[in-house]
């Protein structure tokens, strides 16, 4: 699903550019596969729902991880086994993960149901979204983003669903700010290659210090939790 705006049907997703540029944040999105990475067996089972163009379900050895996407012009850049629909997976798996998609779902609680179906007993499911509505932009509504979240709503998300939470905590201590300061400037929802880069080879670094002195239990610009289907 990428980041292409859900209801009961498709609709067109505006923000593809913004997608392409966020390639050139290698630390952040370095980061962020080592956080998915970290805990999986060499053998596990994995699926990544909402694979976009690739970003982390590429960094995995061919035919390693399974792949959901709707959008015709992001398959092709898979290098992975692709799926459109949830309904057309073939097994259980043991960890699936979704890197800011439930954002773009208006009703994310009956696809979170549907995930849990697809964890196998025991397994696990990783979650980032971005989070905190009082900074909720013109980059959201560019995006199509229905919704940020904070701690709670995301445990009671997961929750609801019948998984069992065993973290849950702000990512990106910085980008909370900045994200603030967009806001209060009112840019028009598009990001350039160059605030990247810079973003993310000056700042994100000395961001990830403070997460972790926070333990990320402050604030940030995104959620992320990660959660087990009980036996």
């Amino acid at each position: 699903m990428s980041r292409t705006k859900q209801t009961s049907q498709k609709t067109d997703y505006n923000g593809i550019d913004n997608l392409a540029i966020m390639s050139f944040a290698k630390n952040y999105n370095g980061s962020l596969y080592k956080w998915i990475k970290k805990t999986t067996g060499s053998t596990a089972s994995i699926l990544d729902f909402g694979a976009g163009n690739g970003e982390y379900a590429n960094r995995f050895p061919k035919t390693t991880v399974d792949a959901v996407e709707i959008d015709p012009e992001l398959l092709p850049l898979i290098n992975q086994t692709v799926y459109t629909d949830l309904n057309q997976l073939p097994h259980q798996y043991d960890m699936v993960y979704t890197i800011n998609v439930l954002e773009h779902i208006e009703y994310h609680q009956a696809v979170v149901n549907q995930l849990f179906d697809t964890v196998k007993p025991g397994g696990s499911i990783k979650v980032f979204v971005p989070a905190r509505m009082e900074i909720f932009s013109r980059m959201d509504e560019h995006v199509g983003h229905y919704r940020r979240y904070n701690k709670r709503m995301v445990n009671e998300l997961l929750q609801s669903a019948g998984f069992q939470v065993v973290d849950c905590r702000y990512y990106d201590f910085a980008g909370y700010f900045i994200s603030l300061l967009y806001k209060w400037l009112d840019k028009d929802g598009r990001i350039t290659k160059e605030s990247v880069i810079f973003y993310d080879r000056i700042i994100f670094p000395i961001s990830r210090l403070f997460d972790r002195l926070t333990l990320g239990q402050v604030i940030g610009k995104n959620v992320m939790a990660e959660a087990i289907r009980p036996r």
